[in-house]
C-alpha cells in the first residue's frame, strides 16, 4: 500500500537520483573564450577588435548599417535605420507603416527612406510593440486621424513608461538606476571607431524627442479586420520583452508580421535590469507563429524570412533554443545547481547554434539560467554557507593576505592574463579593488582583463558593459551610476515624484524626526510624506490622513523638480519665490527635505555613493 509516507520517501529518492544522474552525466565542459576557449578575432570595418563569429553570423539576421529590402511583392523592410526594423505595405489607399521607429529622429530617417520607395502617404500605423511607437507623428505626417492600431494596453504602457523616473523596472523608483545602465548597454560610452568601439550598432540617438500618436483602432486577439483593403487578423496573446505585443497575419498571402523572432536568442534577462520575461510566453508564441505556417515572415527584431520550410525550420529551432535553456535550467535547479553553476551548464548545444537566429549576438545564453533561477527559488542557492556570508570587502581583506598579499595577487592576474584566462584574472584583480579603487596597477589589470573578455564577446551588451567600465578605469569616461528623470517629467507628474522621493531618506541622519510633510501644488493637487524616524510614509490624500501636517510646503511643479534634482539648495528656494513655507517654521522645513539623499549634479549620482561599487 503506498502511504503519505512511502510516497514522500520515493519522491525524495526520486530527486537524489536526479541529482545524481545530473552529476553523473555532467561531462567537463569545454572553456569557453573568457578562459582561454578557442576563438578567433578579426578586425571589424570600423576598427572593432572582435569575435569572428559575430561578423560571420550577423548579416543572416540584422544589418550594420542601412538597408531597404523587398522581401515579397508590395512589402519593404527598412532595417538599420535605428534600434528596431519597421515594414511597409503598399496599397492602392496608401502605405502601412508596422512599427515607427524609437524617437521622432528614427521617425524622420524612416520617412526619407520610405519616400525612396513611395510617394504615397502613410494611411495607417500598426504598433507591433510599445518600444517602436513614437516616430508615428512623423510618419503619419501630422495628421492623426489614420487608423493606429494596436495593443488595447499599449496607450497605458506608455503613459506609465513616459511616468517613470527612467527606464523601465519592477520598482519604477530604481528608473534613474537602470538607466545609467541602459546608457551602457547601447553604447553610449564606447567609440564608434577603434578597437574598444561596438560591433553590433545597438546604439542610441542623441536626440530623445517623441513623436507618438495613441492607439485609436485597439485590436483583440483573434479579431480580423481589413486595413486599406488588406485583409488582416491581429493576434495579442503573446509578448516577448513587453507584454503589448501585437502579431499581423494576412491570410490571403501567407505573410507574418511578427516581434517574437529576434535576430538572437530570446532575452530572457537583460544584463541592464528589466522585470522578468517570462520564458514559457515567449515559446507559446513562436509555436503559435510557425503552425500558421507562413511562406513570408516580417520580423520587428530581425531580418525577413522567406520560404515556408525555412520559416519553419527557424521558428522551430528558434523555439527549441528558448525551451532548452528554460528545460535545462529547470532540470539543474532540480539536480542541486545554483545560479553560479547554471551559467556554464545550460550551453546551447551545437545544432542549436547553427540556427542564425541563435546568434547569440545581443544577449549571450549565459545571463539567463541564473535570472530563471532567481525568479523559480530566489537568491537562496541552498548552500547554508551563503546564509549569512562574509560582506564582499571583508572578505577581500581576508583572501588576500592568504594568496600571499598585493603583490601576489596582481601577478597571478597578470599570469591569468597572460594565459587568456580573463574571467579569472578579473576575479583575481577584482579582490585587490574591493580593497583599494584607486590602486592604478590594479585599475589597469582590471581594465585590460575586461578589455580581453569584450573583445572575445559575441552579445553587444556584454560588450558594452566590459568595454564602457574597461575606459571608465582608465579614466577615459566617466559613467553615471544614475541618470536622474528630466524635470519637465517631473513637473507632469509631481505627485509621483513626491512618491519616489520617500527612498532617499537617510537613516544616520533622520534620528528621532517625526513629522507630517504636505506638498501642495496649484490646481488642488496636493501629496505628502509623514518622516517617521528611519522610514518616510507616502501620503496620496493628505486630507484623509488621521493626522494634520506639521509642515505645508506651497511650490510649483517646477519647483519641486528643483528640490527633487537637488538643482539649488533647499534654503535658497524657500527664500526666493517659488518655495512657500504656510504652515510650520522655514528652517524645520529645510531640515527635514535635507535629511534626503540629493542628487550631485557634477556625478549624476545619488549621495552617499559609498553605498555602491565605483568605476569611475
Amino acid at each position: 500500500m503506498l502511504t503519505r509516507k512511502n510516497a514522500s520517501l520515493l519522491l525524495i529518492a526520486a530527486l537524489a537520483a536526479s541529482s545524481a544522474n545530473l552529476q553523473a552525466q555532467e561531462p567537463d565542459l569545454p572553456l569557453t573564450p573568457y578562459m582561454g576557449g578557442p576563438v578567433e578575432l578579426v578586425e571589424a570595418s570600423n576598427g572593432a577588435i572582435a569575435n569572428k563569429r559575430i561578423l560571420d553570423g550577423i548579416g543572416q539576421v540584422a544589418w550594420l548599417e542601412p538597408t531597404i529590402e523587398q522581401p515579397v511583392d508590395g512589402v519593404w523592410v527598412f532595417g538599420g535605420f535605428g534600434l528596431a526594423p519597421i515594414a511597409i505595405i503598399d496599397t492602392d489607399e496608401g502605405l502601412i507603416a508596422f512599427d515607427t521607429g524609437d524617437t521622432k529622429h528614427d521617425g524622420e530617417l524612416l520617412l526619407e527612406a520610405i519616400r525612396t520607395i513611395s510617394d504615397k502617404p502613410v494611411k495607417a500605423i500598426i504598433y507591433g510593440h510599445s518600444h517602436t511607437v513614437f516616430g508615428a507623428g512623423v510618419l503619419a505626417e501630422g495628421s492623426e486621424d489614420i487608423p493606429i492600431i494596436g495593443h488595447p494596453n499599449l496607450n497605458s504602457v506608455v503613459a506609465a513608461n513616459m511616468k517613470a523616473a527612467g527606464a523601465p523596472a519592477y520598482f519604477q523608483e530604481l528608473g534613474p538606476y537602470l538607466t545609467a545602465r541602459a546608457l551602457i548597454q547601447f553604447n553610449a560610452f564606447m567609440p564608434k571607431e577603434g578597437p574598444d568601439a561596438w560591433v553590433v550598432p545597438t546604439t542610441l540617438p542623441e536626440n530623445f524627442d517623441m513623436a507618438f500618436i495613441p492607439v485609436n483602432t485597439p485590436v483583440e486577439d483573434g479579431q480580423e479586420m481589413s486595413v486599406l483593403g488588406q485583409k488582416m487578423q491581429f493576434f495579442t496573446k503573446y509578448g516577448s520583452d513587453d507584454k503589448v505585443h501585437t502579431t499581423v497575419w494576412l491570410p490571403d498571402r501567407n505573410i507574418l508580421f511578427t516581434t517574437l523572432l529576434w535576430s538572437s536568442p530570446p532575452q530572457l534577462y537583460s544584463v541592464r535590469g528589466d522585470v522578468f520575461r517570462d520564458p514559457r510566453e515567449w515559446i507559446e508564441g513562436l509555436k503559435f507563429n510557425r503552425n500558421l505556417e507562413p511562406e513570408v515572415l516580417i520580423s520587428a527584431v530581425a531580418r525577413p524570412v522567406v520560404g515556408k520550410a525555412e520559416i519553419r525550420k527557424r521558428l522551430e529551432g528558434y523555439l527549441d533554443g528558448a525551451s532548452f535553456v528554460l528545460d535545462q535550467s529547470l532540470r539543474g535547479i532540480l539536480g542541486g545547481k545554483g545560479p553560479d553553476d547554471l551559467r556554464d551548464l545550460v550551453r546551447l548545444p551545437d545544432y542549436l547554434k547553427e540556427v542564425p537566429n541563435n546568434l547569440e549576438n545581443y544577449g549571450e545564453v549565459s545571463s539567463y539560467p541564473p535570472a530563471i533561477y532567481y525568479q523559480a527559488v530566489g537568491w537562496y542557492d541552498n548552500d547554508a554557507a551563503h546564509l549569512a556570508p562574509v560582506p564582499p570587502v571583508e572578505a577581500a581583506k581576508r583572501i588576500v593576505p592568504l594568496m600571499g598579499g598585493r603583490d601576489k595577487v596582481l601577478a597571478a592576474a597578470t599570469a591569468a592574463l597572460e594565459k587568456k584566462e580573463y574571467s579569472w584574472a578579473a576575479q583575481l584583480v577584482n579582490y585587490l579593488y574591493r580593497l583599494d579603487p584607486s590602486d592604478q596597477d590594479v585599475r589597469k589589470l582590471k581594465a585590460e582583463a575586461l578589455r580581453q573578455m569584450a573583445y572575445v564577446s559575441t552579445g553587444a551588451n556584454n560588450r558594452a558593459h566590459l568595454l564602457s567600465q574597461a575606459l571608465a578605469l582608465e579614466g577615459k569616461v566617466k559613467l553615471p551610476r544614475v541618470v536622474p528623470p528630466p524635470a519637465e517629467t517631473i513637473a507632469v507628474f509631481p505627485t509621483t515624484f513626491v512618491d519616489y522621493f520617500r527612498i532617499r531618506i537617510d537613516p544616520a541622519k533622520s534620528g528621532e524626526t517625526d513629522s507630517v510633510l504636505r506638498f501642495d501644488f496649484p490646481n488642488d493637487t496636493s501629496a505628502g510624506l509623514h518622516v517617521r524616524r528611519a522610514v518616510a510614509e507616502f501620503i496620496e490624500d493628505p486630507a484623509a490622513y488621521p493626522r494634520k501636517p506639521d509642515i505645508v510646503l506651497e511650490l510649483s511643479p517646477e519647483t519641486w523638480a528643483k528640490v527633487y534634482l537637488s538643482a539649488e539648495p533647499i534654503e535658497d528656494l524657500i527664500k526666493g519665490d517659488g518655495l512657500e513655507v504656510t504652515t510650520g517654521e522655514a528652517t524645520e522645513a529645510a531640515r527635514v527635505l535635507n535629511l534626503f539623499d540629493r542628487y550631485d549634479p557634477a556625478r549624476a549620482v545619488v549621495v552617499p555613493t559609498t553605498l555602491v561599487q565605483d568605476h569611475q
